[in-house]
């Protein structure tokens, strides 16, 4: 309860240091009814909630613990030991680029949540049971099949919640598929598509071969890997020699008619209002999903967008000096960032909508 306190009031303190003039839900939810939202949610987010409980002080994150646990088990000799990207391509060097190791980091999280779950799940027969078979399962599935992660009562998952919303495309960075479960409790019918930025792959399920015809609907909506997805192990990014790769072909990527990512995706990050959801500003997968994106927004008609970062150990509210920076960098840039609690961001969200709704019925 204490730390929740504190992180209130650390929240507070930055959003009072951030000095946002605009109200940035006057744009957000007239976009919402429009469909004009696009969900950019990060692999972050869906870890933190996982394993809340690694965490109890208000400086690391949930990521940065579980980084550093596997830095330790790999022998990793440097200093930034929470840093994914550094500790991946020293893993990726030592195993001399070895196709399998790029799933290394999915498998670490798969061992430690059974391990966990070994301590904290009701049903110890059902983890008991799940140990011969992690090696061949997704991490989405045991995540599912133990049940997590698992929120407090009378709590909602933000992730349901950012699935009941009525939008067309959703965006992740995560290589799981934890947004196409919560749209399917919801009801709908998502479809995957994969950014094949190393080469299109052969002998891939019909259903993940890149639809360029697709018209995504609140029904059937996208949901867009940026990074990749866990089944193809060669469109993972997680090193920085990932990050560069990505970067590097999707500049070099001059096919006009067939790129990458799809031209209606091109046109739909241009056009619409986007929520980064549960990002560290500093981190490798914000830095390169940024500058991917402004790539395809248009000076002065694209939507203002939201930062709804993470905590992090960088962003202390007494340094007024660099919060008031951050937000006029990316201010520049059209984007306002919410020093909040990501869930509570979303719950918050969803709440002013269910008014609006009621408003105009």
């Amino acid at each position: 309860m204490g730390n929740m306190t504190r992180r209130a009031e650390i929240a507070e303190k930055m959003q009072k240091a951030a000095n946002i003039k605009a109200d940035p839900w006057e744009n957000i939810l007239p976009n919402i009814s429009k469909g004009s939202v696009i969900p950019v949610i990060s692999s972050s987010f869906r870890l933190e909630q996982i394993f809340h409980e690694l965490v109890e002080d208000d400086v690391s994150t949930v990521v940065e613990e579980l980084i550093a646990e596997w830095a330790k088990k790999i022998g990793y000799p440097m200093q930034d030991s929470y840093n994914l990207a550094q500790v991946a391509q020293y893993y990726f060097v030592e195993q001399n680029d070895d196709p399998s190791a790029r799933t290394a980091i999915l498998n670490y999280l798969k061992k430690f949540l059974w391990n966990m779950a070994n301590t904290d799940v009701d049903d110890l027969a059902l983890a008991a049971g799940l140990e011969s078979r992690i090696e061949s399962m997704r991490f989405s599935d045991l995540v599912k099949e133990l049940d997590y992660p698992k929120f407090p009562e009378g709590t909602e998952d933000p992730l349901r919640i950012l699935a009941r919303f009525p939008l067309p495309i959703y965006i992740t960075t995560s290589q799981s598929d934890f947004i196409e479960r919560a749209l399917e409790a919801e009801g709908k019918t998502p479809c995957t598509q994969i950014c094949f930025w190393s080469g299109e792959m052969t002998n891939i399920p019909k259903e993940h071969r890149t639809n360029r015809e697709f018209s995504p609907s609140v029904t059937n909506p996208l949901v867009y890997h940026l990074y990749g997805l866990e089944e193809y192990p060669q469109t993972l990014v997680f090193s920085e020699d990932d990050y560069f790769n990505f970067l590097i072909a999707m500049a070099e990527d001059n096919d006009s008619q067939n790129p990458k990512i799809p031209l209606y995706l091109h046109q739909a990050i241009g056009e619409s209002q986007l929520l980064l959801v549960g990002y560290q500003l500093s981190g490798w997968d914000f830095r390169v999903l940024f500058r991917l994106i402004m790539k395809f927004r248009h000076d002065g008609f694209s939507p203002r967008g939201m930062l709804i970062q993470l905590r992090s150990r960088e962003y202390e509210p007494s340094n007024a000096k660099m919060i008031e920076y951050l937000n006029r960098y990316f201010g520049k840039k059209t984007f306002d960032i919410d020093w909040n609690d990501a869930g509570s961001f979303i719950q918050k969200l969803w709440s002013k909508w269910n008014t609006l709704r009621q408003d105009q019925s």
